[in-house]
């Protein structure tokens, strides 16, 4: 393996929009292997509705539906670990774990760029891998001082940097407009709707049958 993204989220549900980006990511970059890294105690969000392991299974169940050339992947670091989901620490632990020239880059959405300051060490993330920020509809990157001069720093041009560079990079990549969130779809349900074509059918189905997010206001 030359390189890795890794895609890091509460996933409350995962929905089309999160596999959406990951085809039209994979698409494009082709990087060897993606993981989806679902955290155990969102730091920056409000708890999860579903438990650890109903999420685990949903993303299970979405990536089955998806084709073995993607190379999608489950990991479960940070579900197990019992400290909060820092990313700074799941990307140390990766760079123990795979040495210093793999390249790994770490996907955002723009609206999580723009919070990245609030992030527990951020400052140390691009020591250790490359950022792909992802553009959201109504969300302006750099929208800060120390962003913009972490751009100005760090961004390329160069789509293959982040699969031949192992750290450092930030690269911006439009992966389409899905302007719907994991919090929209759970209003849903608790409005007695069924968001038909946002989730993965067999998400949707797990949903129904384990009664989630049925009841939350």
């Amino acid at each position: 393996m030359r390189n890795l993204l890794i895609y890091g989220g509460t996933f409350d549900p995962i929905h089309n929009g999160h596999i959406n980006t990951a085809i039209n990511v994979q698409n494009y970059f082709n990087f060897d292997r993606f993981i989806f890294l679902p955290c155990k105690i969102p730091v920056l969000k409000n708890k999860a509705i579903a438990t650890a392991a109903q999420r685990i299974d949903m993303i299970n169940l979405a990536l089955l539906q998806q084709d073995k050339d993607k190379h999608f992947a489950l990991d479960l670091s940070e579900i197990n670990r019992d400290s909060p989901s820092y990313m700074v620490d799941s990307l140390q632990n990766f760079r123990d774990e795979l040495g210093d020239k793999i390249a790994i880059t770490l996907l955002m959405g723009a609206d999580t760029f723009n919070q990245l300051p609030h992030w527990h060490a951020w400052h140390r993330l691009l020591t250790l891998a490359n950022i792909l920020v992802i553009k959201r509809p109504g969300f302006n990157e750099a929208q800060t001082p120390s962003l913009e001069n972490l751009l100005d720093k760090h961004e390329t041009e160069d789509k293959n940097a982040l699969c031949q560079q192992a750290q450092g990079v930030i690269y911006r990549y439009d992966a389409g407009s899905f302007n719907f969130s994991s919090s929209w779809i759970r209003k849903q349900f608790a409005e007695g709707k069924t968001p038909q074509g946002y989730l993965p059918e067999p998400v949707l189905q797990y949903i129904k049958q384990n009664n989630l997010y049925f009841k939350l206001y």
